[in-house]
């Protein structure tokens, strides 16, 4: 009996979806994501469902709408009632399964459902230490002044080649006794890279690779928004070249960290028995308007749409780029139906493996982000932002403003547009269960007005930049 595929379903921190050679960007170099691109499909459209970290992951892992699983901020308590999770799903259905890296999750949610687990935020720290270098780590620099700087740690020390070994060691089924499963199992690895998140430490040779006097800004980067120009006062154009540069090099670096475990794959002759999916949580501003990480518009193009790369065996091999809408939820339905495990009833996500198989027919017509101040809506041709605090709406034609340089929200030309987009992002949301968990981490009591409208004000300390 031929055993089923192993699913490797590495993921990054903060990727911008223009950030990839093989999607045009002009300065990185991204020679191994570009070859998994170019022997699988590259999606163009796929949106996150919520910008920042934690709830993200949660919407991809249990393929729920934020406003279903209730998670809108950082980390959290671990759920009190189940949420089925991918790695439930797979370990039931025969595979060995393992998360590695930057979990970024409630903890023990996912870890009691893992065979291997290694957290890359308890478990660095102390390889490092173990080889003398703890004080070299980046992440004790977290909130300190060293964004743009080149890391002291050797690249065989960063986090994405430990990462990478770690990867491995699990693949090799070369964990602790209790941590091993049977060699014949399939297995199912999500693998974090914790980067190129901030802080933007790469190390050498990648720290050397990008020029900041000779790197492509975008169009937007001297933007004329009041908004971002108010909270970006003292940027920069050197400060932005000199970040951008270093988000250029992690970016090449976790290509690098993704290099070394398909290497593994080939060697051991895996590869085509494997899916690869490659994503990430959110994007990352990368100079657009001005910015750097996600800090301000939070719902802006460049956080919400994602890279999405995937190659399976016997899939398509003619570099296929889908400019399909997708949602990062549909991602583990379509990996049940790529393993040929059935999608289970919890999920809210749809299979996009019809398109993979070459199908024109659309999935989905649209995709939505949530974060409490505000909810976003794209289509192929436009996207609609409705802010609930006191900013204007958002409407932009991303066909003929890629960049989002000119809010249409005001133009009575594109009037239905914003009102047709505005009734379609209310049935969106409309249509997902109210939350039952903490904002921003903090344990609250849900308070609604006699309109049913939630007070944010009174549910936990909370601010507009979520």
């Amino acid at each position: 009996m031929k055993k089923k595929p192993n699913i490797l379903f590495i993921f990054s921190d903060q990727h911008n979806a223009r950030c990839l050679s093989s999607a045009g960007h002009l300065d990185v170099k991204t020679p191994v994501l570009d070859k998994l691109a170019a022997e699988g499909m590259r999606f163009e459209n796929a949106h996150c469902q919520n910008p920042i970290c934690t709830p993200s992951r949660m919407s991809i892992l249990s393929s729920l709408y934020p406003s279903t699983h209730g998670y809108y901020g950082l980390y959290g308590p671990e759920p009190f009632r189940p949420f089925y999770s991918m790695f439930s799903h797979f370990k039931e259905n025969g595979y060995r399964t393992g998360a590695l890296g930057k979990l970024h999750t409630p903890r023990y949610w996912i870890e009691r459902e893992c065979q291997f687990v290694y957290d890359e935020f308890i478990e660095h720290p102390k390889y490092l230490e173990g080889a003398g270098l703890y004080d070299l780590n980046d992440n004790r620099n977290f909130f300190g002044n060293h964004d743009g700087e080149t890391s002291s740690l050797p690249l065989e020390h960063s986090c994405e080649s430990v990462l990478a070994k770690q990867t491995i060691r699990f693949m090799r089924n070369e964990g602790e006794p209790s941590d091993r499963g049977d060699s014949d199992d399939p297995w199912m690895a999500w693998v974090c890279f914790a980067r190129p998140h901030q802080p933007y430490t790469p190390s050498e040779p990648y720290a050397s690779m990008y020029d900041p006097e000779k790197i492509s800004l975008p169009p937007s980067a001297d933007t004329d928004n009041e908004l971002f120009k108010t909270n970006r006062s003292g940027h920069g154009e050197a400060k932005i070249r000199k970040i951008l540069s270093a988000y250029l090099a992690l970016v090449s670096q976790v290509d690098y960290g993704v290099g070394m475990i398909i290497e593994e794959l080939e060697r051991t002759g895996e590869l085509d028995n494997t899916i690869i999916v490659y994503t990430t949580d959110h994007g990352d501003f990368a100079g657009e308007h001005s910015g750097y990480e996600k800090n301000g518009g939070i719902s802006t193009r460049a956080i919400t749409r994602i890279p999405l790369i995937i190659r399976f065996p016997n899939g398509v091999k003619e570099n296929i780029v889908c400019d399909e809408m997708v949602e990062s939820i549909d991602i583990f339905p379509s990996l049940c139906e790529l393993s040929g495990t059935e999608i289970p009833n919890t999920i809210q996500g749809l299979s996009f493996k019809s398109l993979l198989e070459g199908s024109s027919e659309a999935t989905r017509k649209d995709c939505i982000t949530e974060n409490p101040y505000r909810k976003a809506i794209a289509t192929k041709e436009w996207r609609y932002v409705a802010n609930l605090e006191n900013e204007s709406d958002e409407l932009y034609n991303v066909v003929n403003d890629p960049w989002e340089l000119t809010n249409l929200i005001d133009d009575p030309e594109y009037k239905n547009i914003a009102s047709n987009l505005c009734r379609r992002l209310f049935h969106r949301v409309a249509r997902a269960r109210k939350p039952v968990h903490a904002l921003n981490g903090f344990w609250h009591n849900q308070k609604y007005d006699r309109a049913g409208l939630i007070n944010l004000n009174e549910c936990g300390e909370i601010t507009p930049y979520w």
